[in-house]
């Protein structure tokens, strides 16, 4: 437990070194320009691979570091975007924080590939369970669909199956691309770090 907790006190304590913000705001950066490669299916629905810089500062500076990265990279992407798409929606960037946490709770301190590569496909399978299909598809549907979610009608209900229909499938097939991205680049992203700044990740 106290190894649980001293986890998120390294992680903050990486915010006062300039290499920290240094590598982290390049990877926010990439993250803000894949989250700008969007492919939009619906309103409600895109595709995109910003989760990848979140998930290397998560593995290289820890959960306080990585929430906030998530953070950066939903706000300003936000502002990017012109405001043109909806009303910024904080329900959603709790779900970000909450996808931030876990990336940095199950990332951070491993130290063989093998852990890491194990904990990137745990990781992604709780952030597209919880927050992807569960949480996000909760706050999209109340906020822009039904408010009467969950005490709706069962004409309503299935409604809301056939909705949630294609998000179930986008997820299950960028599921497999989404690991075998993350599992070939996180690890070189870590030894290159290593190799480059003489510093262990863990």
């Amino acid at each position: 437990m106290k190894s649980f907790f001293s986890m998120f006190s390294d992680s903050s304590k990486e915010l006062k070194k300039v290499t920290t913000l240094t590598v982290a705001g390049l990877f926010i950066a990439l993250s803000i320009v894949l989250r700008n490669l969007t492919i939009n299916i619906s309103a409600d629905l895109r595709i995109n691979f910003a989760f990848l810089g979140v998930m290397i500062i998560a593995m290289l500076y820890g959960p306080v570091v990585s929430i906030l990265g998530n953070i950066s990279v939903d706000v300003i992407g936000y502002f990017l975007d012109g405001f043109k798409a909806r009303d910024y929606n904080f329900a959603l960037l709790v779900v970000k924080i909450i996808a931030g946490l876990i990336y940095g709770i199950m990332l951070y301190r491993k130290v063989t590939n093998k852990s890491l590569i194990a904990s990137i496909l745990a990781s992604r399978v709780i952030v597209v369970v919880i927050c992807q299909l569960l949480l996000n598809s909760i706050v999209l549907y109340y906020c822009y669909q039904n408010r009467n979610f969950p005490f709706m009608t069962e004409s309503e209900w299935s409604a809301f199956g056939v909705w949630m229909l294609p998000r179930i499938i986008k997820n299950g097939i960028m599921f497999p691309i989404e690991v075998a991205l993350s599992v070939v680049i996180l690890p070189i992203a870590k030894q290159s770090y290593i190799k480059v700044f003489k510093r262990r990740t863990a």
